[in-house]
């Protein structure tokens, strides 16, 4: 039984991983964007 435990709990482990990569990788996208726009703007 534990067994079963402790593959389920490793499953949610790496589904909250694979969120978190998610987020970070959009999150670096529109930060890379709005530097874009802001030193285009500058000049």
């Amino acid at each position: 039984m534990s067994n079963k435990k402790k593959i389920k709990n490793s499953k949610k482990e790496e589904q909250q991983a694979g969120k978190v990569v998610k987020i970070i990788a959009v999150s670096l996208i529109i930060l890379g964007l709005l530097m874009m726009i802001g030193f285009s703007l500058m000049k």
